[in-house]
């Protein structure tokens, strides 16, 4: 992912849903096994995504005491976005360890070269692993969070983050590196990581259809302020499903079974509010601008050198904010505090009885359904 161009200084009715999901098992008359559950398509079981995440020591000089909560606020942020309907996939991030470099000495080499530096972290994050998929310490995944300016080219410092395509599940290469440049920082992981899924730009020539523009979501190759970091384009979907069609996500199949960090339900920006969101920008001292509040675009002071103003990396204000008496911002927009409803998993309910056979006589079938609704799965609506 790359870093928005900034531009000079200067001053210059959505709705909550739920749907039910349905499950129909088959019945052949006249066989000796009855099927309670026809086979389900191999991408609608749960995948579960146990990741290792490395924050260096610039990270623990820059957030001291805080710093676990923070990252912990990051990875929840990332769960989210995995979780939202429009992946079409059933993707839980689970944060199996939480590796904290204090000093350069113990960990991976990390330079302003953002290749070297994956390079370095993906070797040393074997030395962390167990191959395993069984083990408690085994991670399917290493992400590295860190505070240095890492630099795409020489002299050419835009990027945020490096990740290798379609590594998941190799433990030799299944890693990705983030900056960390405030609560946006979450955008940039998911960004990373769906690269590890196999996951191209949104503007790559893979997602070109005829007659239609280009959708840019989770996958957008630079955040501005027409991106939609919190959900995903039908081509991301797209690569992501055809991924783990073809096989290529079974480390994902087990449950964790040893430890696994609890991920805040609390929406980041009632944890961060605005002022503090700026510090985490752009460094101690930095407010939100006072004529420039929007959830869309967050500017904060700057008084750098002699000149004062506003200054924007394009990123909006964290879900929760506080944008008025009674409303937050939700992906971008104020709304009602009462209209925010958190994600919630479906589980399914009792079988209902079977239904009347599709033929009268020879081989047929019969129908159960049972449905999506104890409880029902609860999406956060989606702004496009």
């Amino acid at each position: 992912m790359k870093k928005p161009a900034l531009p000079s200084p200067n001053f210059s009715n959505a709705t909550g849903d739920t749907h039910g999901k349905k499950e129909m098992a088959f019945r052949l008359d006249g066989e000796r096994s009855q099927l309670h559950s026809r086979s389900k398509r191999f991408l609608s079981y749960p995948r579960y995504v146990e990741v290792m995440v490395t924050a260096d020591a610039k990270m623990v000089h820059h957030h001291g005491q805080n710093l676990q909560h923070y990252v912990l606020t990051l990875m929840s942020i990332v769960a989210a976005i995995y979780k939202d309907s429009s992946i079409g996939n059933l993707i839980n991030i689970v944060i199996v360890k939480l590796v904290v470099i204090h000093s350069e000495q113990e960990g991976p080499v990390i330079s302003f070269n953002a290749a070297t530096t994956l390079r370095n972290f993906c070797l040393w994050q074997q030395t962390q692993n167990v191959l395993d998929d069984a083990h408690p310490s085994h991670h399917d995944t290493a992400v590295l969070i860190t505070r240095e300016d890492i630099c795409g080219a020489k002299e050419k410092c835009d990027t945020l983050g490096l990740a290798e395509l379609g590594t998941l599940c190799d433990p030799l290469r299944s890693c990705s590196i983030s900056e960390e440049n405030g609560l946006s920082a979450a955008f940039t992981i998911a960004h990373e990581l769906g690269h590890v899924f196999n996951v191209p730009h949104d503007d790559s020539y893979k997602c070109k259809e005829a007659g239609i523009k280009h959708q840019y979501h989770v996958m957008a190759p630079t955040l501005n302020y027409h991106t939609s970091p919190w959900t995903w384009s039908a081509c991301s979907q797209k690569h992501i499903t055809e991924f783990l069609d073809t096989g290529h996500g079974e480390c994902l199949l087990d449950k964790p079974n040893g430890r696994i960090y609890d991920l805040s339900p609390q929406l980041p920006g009632s944890v961060y509010d605005v002022n503090k969101q700026c510090e985490l920008m752009f460094g101690p001292g930095s407010q939100v601008c006072p004529y420039l509040k929007q959830c869309r675009r967050l500017w904060c002071t700057s008084a750098e050198g002699v000149h004062k103003g506003c200054r924007t990396q394009h990123m909006p204000l964290a879900d929760g904010t506080s944008c008025g008496p009674g409303m937050h911002c939700h992906r971008g927009l104020c709304v009602t505090r009462d209209m925010e409803t958190r994600p919630v998993d479906g589980e399914w309910g009792p079988w209902g009885p079977y239904g009347s056979c599709s033929r009268t006589c020879g081989g047929g079938i019969k129908s159960t359904t049972r449905l999506c609704d104890r409880p029902e799965y609860v999406f956060l609506f989606t702004v496009e």
